[in-house]
């Protein structure tokens, strides 16, 4: 059924996920993989451990299970994208001689990419290169 156990947490979190924001029974995850509830205890604890999911204890059908929830924080990890390096080259920041001292938190900082001149020209020169391209 499964080739390893990485395989079969995969698709568990697969299913999980699959349920959004109102997330699934444990005890239905159980039975949708063949899981006894000693396995399927462990595997969302895994899970839990990992920051992927929260489990909330509730009473369903009179018996005590947890309700499993993907944490907003693992969905978008799961659906970000990986960066290619043309999209960051030439960058102003990685030469920077004040990037120690950016900072888009600190509304009170003359260094910030808000305010950054360097970075705006560099967005600017980016846009027009694209633009310049799609017009052939």
């Amino acid at each position: 059924m499964y080739k390893n156990k990485h395989e079969l947490f995969e698709q568990v979190f697969q299913a999980i996920l699959k349920s959004g924001e109102n997330g699934v029974f444990q005890t239905e995850i159980c039975k949708e993989f063949s899981l006894d509830s000693r396995d399927g205890s462990r595997l969302a604890g895994n899970l839990e451990k990992q920051s992927l999911i929260s489990r909330e204890k509730i009473l369903h059908k009179g018996r005590w299970t947890y309700k499993l929830i993907v944490k907003k924080s693992a969905i978008a990890e799961y659906n970000r994208k990986p960066i290619q390096i043309e999209c960051v080259e030439g960058a102003p920041c990685f030469s920077c001689a004040y990037q120690h001292s950016c900072s888009s938190e600190d509304e009170t900082s003359p260094y910030s990419p808000a305010k950054c001149v360097w970075l705006e020209e560099w967005i600017v020169a980016g846009f027009e290169k694209g633009y310049m391209k799609s017009e052939k």
